[in-house]
């Protein structure tokens, strides 16, 4: 009995090991790495019919089983930030105290053997240490008990050691705040053209496009996109707050921002049976719209402002409506009989069925977000980059002073750039003091 409870004591202890250490935090950053980038490639929070038409078999069925569809949103993603979250929270709490002893306790007394001196300085003039540390950038020197002679040393730029601990802590709080933002946060998406209103998803919030433009440059390339917007409380039918959200330049509204993600083009679709019309509605470039119990169906394929035939397929000159007109594909009683390009105002007959488009005009497509966790990731990147510049900038450097009758012999150590640090010091001893 008591060598089994030693064999899992022994195996807990190596589970424990492994999870605080630095090396299995690196792996499970590399891995986080590869997936976000898997994440920024592959679409997101599409719908899994979208995976199945775009990729072969095999690929849908990685998509579909590892649920690359939504990456960061996927439990095995949330798992492995968590996981992460729990060897860096081991990690800043078993280094701390070793951290904090090293900026208090004595350093190591140098080795008169094996430490090289890095100056000897005669005595004659019985100079006092506490000016050689002061030449040399230090504060005024601490005494320490030696078996020979007397030694006194001094610290410099200790706060370097917290570097790591620092970036360690900042990546930590980027992560929570991560999974913080996932649970009490929400995103969703709306669009519509100029004079479009409707509820923002679940919230007590209602959104009404005023207004859409998008800025030209003269080789026809897009300088930006600009929608003019209102936001209204739902149950209190009271205007919240008015303005505009650009790409980079998004509209922020009691604690969620309103993105510019895109835009598309929208038609005026008149239905017709029989000749009496059965329905008048927008619709928008890459909708279906189904009617009349299913029997007939319209899909708004794409759409060509300026409509030209090149080279046996349909293309546009310019961005601009100058010669508007729609691909559109007709199904009649769910198998597709006509797929063809329409002028605006163009009668497109089927059987007893007839329509035709008008009005072409832009939509606005708005992401809709609201994060919480994003204050906590500010800070959290805020003390990494504090990290990251203790740890390669602010390196910790020691100072030692041994005196013995007629001699003063100057040792000088840093864990970094230790080269750099005697040249520095030399240079300094030599502008204030003499010394061989």
């Amino acid at each position: 009995m008591d060598g089994k409870k030693e064999q899992r004591s022994s195996t807990f202890k190596r589970i424990y090991q492994s999870i605080h250490s630095m090396k299995f935090g690196m792996v499970l950053l590399l891995i986080i790495g590869v997936l976000s980038i898997i994440g920024t490639i592959l679409p997101q929070d599409r719908p899994l019919s979208f995976y199945e038409e775009e990729y072969n078999a095999f690929f849908y069925g990685v998509i579909e089983i590892f649920q690359l569809n939504r990456v960061y949103t996927s439990w095995w993603f949330i798992a492995m930030i968590l996981i992460l979250s729990l060897n860096l929270i081991l990690c800043s709490i078993i280094r701390l105290p070793k951290l904090l002893k090293s900026l208090k306790n004595e350093p190591k007394h140098p080795d008169q053997k094996n430490d090289k001196v890095l100056m000897v300085f005669n005595d004659t003039a019985n100079e006092n240490p506490k000016e050689i540390f002061k030449i040399c950038g230090f504060k005024s020197p601490k005494k320490l008990s030696a078996a020979e002679g007397e030694l006194y040393y001094g610290k410099k730029n200790t706060i370097g050691h917290l570097g790591s601990w620092f970036t360690h802590i900042g990546l930590l709080i980027i992560f929570i705040s991560y999974l913080f933002g996932q649970i009490a946060g929400y995103e969703t998406f709306f669009y519509g053209v100029p004079g479009v209103q409707g509820r923002i998803g679940d919230t007590p919030y209602e959104l009404a496009i005023e207004g859409f433009t998008i800025d030209y440059r003269e080789d026809h390339s897009i300088e930006q996109y600009t929608s003019r917007l209102r936001v209204y409380h739902h149950d209190e039918n009271t205007l919240v707050k008015e303005g505009v959200s650009k790409v980079n330049d998004p509209m922020r509204v009691d604690g969620f921002s309103i993105y510019q993600n895109g835009t598309g083009w929208a038609l005026d679709l008149n239905l017709y049976k029989e000749e009496e019309s059965l329905r008048e509605l927008t619709l928008y470039e890459g909708e279906i719209h189904v009617d009349d119990d299913q029997r007939i169906a319209i899909q708004f394929y794409s759409f060509y402002p300026d409509y030209i035939h090149h080279q046996g397929m349909p293309a546009t000159k310019t961005p601009f409506p100058e010669n508007p007109h729609m691909l559109y594909v007709l199904f009649y009683e769910g198998f597709r009989v006509d797929m063809n390009v329409a002028g605006m105002g163009e009668e497109i007959v089927y059987g007893e069925y007839s329509f035709n488009v008008e009005a072409p005009r832009q939509f606005t497509y708005l992401q809709i977000v609201r994060d919480p966790g994003i204050p906590g990731a500010f800070a959290g990147g805020v003390m990494l980059i504090l990290g990251v510049f203790l740890a390669f900038y602010i390196h910790p450097k020691t100072l030692f002073l041994r005196k013995i009758p007629g001699e003063m012999h100057l040792f000088a150590k840093a864990p970094r750039g230790e080269k750099l640090f005697h040249n520095e010091l030399k240079k300094r001893l030599k502008e204030g003091t003499h010394w061989e």
